[in-house]
């Protein structure tokens, strides 16, 4: 992220050891707790990094089939189906089984108001190219069921939709003016050359099926809301967002529209703009794995159109380059027809200036164009459209599920943009984290929150970024947070002009690295308060006094806890009694351990790289003890713990080494 109104300090290249004591709720959730024979407490930060496999999608092409046979809609409902040549219109509520081949032909729902609808496919397959082949024009709601061990399949063959394309015939694949449900056991195979995959104007929702939706734009919106309860879904799109909403005003019974709720399932996104992009808000919960790739990230990619934008030849990269994560094997082939990308091409990170969706797309985004959100600031390298991998326009909250991204634009944002929502209120800007496992690498920011972002449970790695953790208020009470940046690990921004920026920790094992340079373990426009938990931070410390582990624009205040910061010493705690300041000593791989006069071991960690110099603030650390640390079975450094930050002439100052 680009620093706005930063004020660095004259800091002094030198590895920071920072260890702050967790409160004993804090131990329980991240950090080991030992006693020594002395009766002594330890405090570790024997946390280690988990393994997450990556769990897949069962993909709907496993399931191929060959459909012959007549094509034909069975129902008890008499005279509920109509045909005129290979148009089929279901006009009464009931339930209607399709089964066999329709090759250019389509199956219409036009029933009245109140009507419910049940399509049960079972061995179909339909095409056409002059409108949706399943359009539902009016019904009160209609569901579409995969029977169980049946493959069926439906392409939209229309040729790529423009700006001037009329919806007349459906705007998707799959598409409903009403509430949309896929239900039932069965496989589903959806191709949409001409837009979306499956689109409801209205809620649309999964539960159960084994779906791949392949898009020339989203594969998955419904304008309202987005459910998915369980099943497995492979949602590709090769211009476009792979799950979208795009209405975020408020329902007659007082309901927020505009939200992707996920509760369960495995869900394959891959995407050339957003993963996910949510009008108003993203709510993830329960059991499931969801693994979103977008921009090149993305097999499937091709050039996104600028509507604004002169044509010619593209000069981005190839959508194969720099992935890190690859799809399961799948049969899906690109459209052949690409148009001229935006300028800039395939590029990692996000390009300022340009937030919103006035891109050029029509309202709801559903033609192509360049979907909206750009900061206005942040790793700026060329891209002229939003690739994050999941973003809403107010809020974002997390409580379960095993979440993988891999994004050149941020992993998770959340706006609070002006007015952005249909209510004519701002977006609230927050993300909260309740628990879940997501790892996440990213050209841009790990989680950036334009106002809040509270982490309170859950396990975060931050494989990759240029800022990993960033909001204007940062909250960490809880859970096991690992980042890695190549600018600002954790970064308390200025923003609104109203909120004075801080970073606030009261819990939780926190273990940030960045790249040497001009770069910050933790950087605050505001201050940085810690009252518990477990802070391991290594910053950037091979620029001289341009780097540091911790930097603020206010004051370091910690009165418990335990924070090791290696890197340049920019600031140290204010008016602390349990700070040490340790100049002159050198930090490389391995273990480390503080022990007291008695051979007591009270803090221990282990660190990976090389630093020079650091300071320790622990609430473990008492007034007239003697402590000694060491590296393996080597000293380092001893001294006896006086009042107040030893080893320093104020904030900000540094100096000791050993005594």
């Amino acid at each position: 992220m680009i620093k706005l109104n930063k004020i660095k300090r004259n800091c002094i290249a030198a590895v920071i050891l920072t260890m702050c004591l967790m409160t004993a709720g804090c131990a329980r959730n991240s950090t080991s707790t030992t006693t020594a024979s002395g009766g002594e407490t330890t405090i570790t930060s024997d946390i280690t990094k988990e393994d997450t496999d990556v769990t897949h999608a069962d993909d709907a092409e496993n399931y191929r089939v060959s459909i012959t046979g007549d094509f034909t809609v069975t129902s008890d409902t008499s005279d509920g189906v109509t045909q005129s040549g290979s148009v089929y219109t279901i006009t009464k509520a009931g339930e209607y089984t399709v089964t066999g081949l329709l090759s250019e032909g389509q199956l219409i729902v036009d029933a009245g108001d109140e009507d419910e609808v049940t399509i049960v496919l079972n061995g179909t397959s339909i095409t056409c190219s002059s409108g949706s082949p399943i359009y539902v024009k009016n019904a009160s709601e209609v569901k579409i069921k995969s029977e169980e061990n049946s493959f069926n399949e439906v392409i939209d063959n229309r040729a790529e939709a423009t700006e001037d394309s009329s919806d007349v015939a459906g705007n998707a694949a799959i598409y409903a003016t009403c509430d949309l449900k896929l239900v039932g056991k069965g496989a589903l195979v959806v191709t949409a050359n001409y837009n979306n995959g499956i689109q409801s104007k209205d809620d649309l929702s999964f539960k159960n099926v084994i779906v791949k939706v392949t898009a020339v734009n989203n594969a998955v919106k419904g304008n309202d809301a987005v459910d998915i309860e369980s099943g497995n879904i492979i949602a590709i799109s090769a211009k476009g967002d792979g799950i979208k909403t795009s209405n975020s005003s408020i329902s007659n019974k007082g309901n927020q529209k505009g939200i992707v709720t996920i509760t369960g399932g495995n869900i394959d996104i891959y995407a050339a703009c957003d993963g996910i992009d949510a009008s108003y808000g993203a709510d993830i919960s329960g059991d499931g794995n969801l693994n979103i790739y977008t921009d090149t990230y993305s097999e499937y990619s091709e050039e996104v159109t600028s509507s604004g934008s002169s044509s010619g030849t593209s000069s981005g990269q190839d959508s194969s380059a720099n992935k890190s994560a690859s799809a399961n094997t799948v049969s899906y082939v690109a459209a052949s027809d690409t148009i001229a990308n935006a300028p800039g091409g395939f590029g990692g990170g996000n390009m300022g200036g340009m937030d919103g969706q006035n891109g050029g797309n029509k309202a709801g985004g559903d033609r192509l164009g360049m979907p909206g959100d750009f900061n206005e600031s942040g790793n700026s390298s060329g891209q002229s459209y939003s690739t994050k991998g999941i973003k809403a326009e107010s809020e974002i909250n997390i409580s379960g599920f095993t979440i993988n991204i891999s994004s050149t634009d941020d992993g998770i944002h959340a706006n609070s943009d002006s007015g952005v929502l249909e209510t004519g209120e701002d977006g609230k800007g927050t993300i909260v984290i309740n628990g879940g496992s997501i790892t996440i690498s990213s050209g841009d920011d790990g989680m950036h929150a334009d106002k809040q972002l509270d982490v309170n449970d859950g396990y975060i790695n931050v494989v990759t970024s240029y800022e990993g953790l960033e909001a204007m208020t940062i909250n960490l009470n809880g859970g096991k947070i690992y980042v890695y940046a190549t600018d600002d690990g954790i970064n308390a921004c200025t923003g609104d002009g109203k909120t004075s920026p801080i970073v606030n920790i009261t819990g939780g094992y926190i273990d940030v690295t960045t790249a040497s340079g001009d770069t910050d373990g933790i950087d605050s426009n505001g201050n940085y308060v810690q009252i518990g938990g477990f802070v391991l931070v290594k910053g950037g410390s091979s620029s001289g006094n341009v780097s540091g582990s911790i930097d603020v624009d206010g004051t370091v205040t910690i009165t418990g806890g335990t924070c090791i910061a290696l890197g340049g010493v920019c600031e140290t705690p204010v008016n602390s009694a349990n700070a040490y300041v340790l100049s002159s000593v050198s930090f490389s791989s391995g273990s480390y351990s503080l022990k007291d006069a008695s051979g007591n071991e009270v803090i221990s960690f282990t660190v990976d790289g090389s630093f020079s110099n650091g300071w320790i603030c622990s609430d473990t650390l008492t007034t007239g003890t003697s402590y000694t640390l060491y590296r393996g079975s080597d000293s380092i450094a001893d001294w006896t713990q006086e009042s107040g930050t030893m080893g320093a002439s104020g904030t900000g100052g540094f100096g000791g080494g050993r005594r």
